[in-house]
């Protein structure tokens, strides 16, 4: 958020709007993201 905020201090608005989309879908999968993240670690833990 904090990058997205200082995008559009300079002025890009555009791309401002694009960081923000990015963290809003970001944040509506991030049950799946950490369940997904669950399983690798748990996947790996037992090969090494």
């Amino acid at each position: 958020m904090e990058l997205a905020l200082q995008i559009e201090k300079q002025g890009m608005d555009e791309v401002g709007k694009n960081v923000r989309g990015a963290l809003f879908v970001i944040g509506e999968n991030a049950g799946h993201i950490k369940q997904g993240l669950a399983k690798l670690k748990g996947s790996s833990s037992g090969h090494a």
